[in-house]
Order: C-alpha cells, then sequence, then structure tokens
C-alpha cells in the first residue's frame, strides 16, 4: 500500500510540474534562445541574459563589430517569434541599442 501510494503522489507531482506555468514559460525561453541562434548566428558570439520581469533579452556583445553587425538586422531581430518583448544590445563602449518587438495582432 505505501508503495501505491508513493507511486501516486509521484505521478501526481509529475502531472502539475508538467502543467505548471513556470515550466511552460521555461520552455518557451528555452525554444526562443535557440531560435535565435539559429537565425542570427552572430548572437552564437554574445552572452544572453533574460530578464523575467520585463520579458527582456539582454545580448552583451563582446566588440564592437558584433555589435554593428547585430545592428545591422535589428529588423529581423525584432521580427523574432519568441517570447522577449524587447531586445538590448550592450557593449561597453556604446550606448545600449533598445529593439522594441513587433507584434502581430492576428
Amino acid at each position: 500500500m505505501s508503495s501505491f501510494r508513493h507511486e501516486s503522489l509521484k505521478r501526481q507531482l509529475k502531472k502539475e510540474l508538467q502543467e505548471s506555468e513556470w515550466l511552460h514559460q521555461f520552455k518557451q525561453l528555452s525554444q526562443g534562445l535557440s531560435q535565435i541562434k539559429a537565425e542570427i548566428p552572430l548572437t552564437q558570439l554574445c552572452q544572453l541574459r533574460w530578464v523575467n520581469e520585463s520579458q527582456t533579452l539582454i545580448i552583451h556583445c563582446p566588440n564592437p563589430e558584433v555589435r554593428e553587425g547585430l545592428r545591422q538586422q535589428t529588423a529581423k531581430i525584432e521580427q523574432l517569434d519568441i517570447v522577449a518583448k524587447r531586445f538590448i544590445l550592450k557593449n561597453p563602449q556604446f550606448p545600449d541599442i533598445i529593439i522594441q518587438k513587433i507584434t502581430n495582432n492576428k
């Protein structure tokens, strides 16, 4: 009986985890990071940091050349279909570039 109760509790916890909002958001973010790295290869050279409160992806560019390359792709970045509402390109030598996400009202 103890074994049955243990398995029942285990199934319940697993179900709750699979249905959790946190896990759903984590999976979306993971897919979004994979997508941005695949569609905009320069981001693979950068450190990416997610700010959950503002749904912002901060992209720390390692040098001015990478920053400039990404700046030239802002139209492509803003159209990415990922959970971020905005992107910030950072490099200590230059002011931040803020890219607002284009929202599609379907």
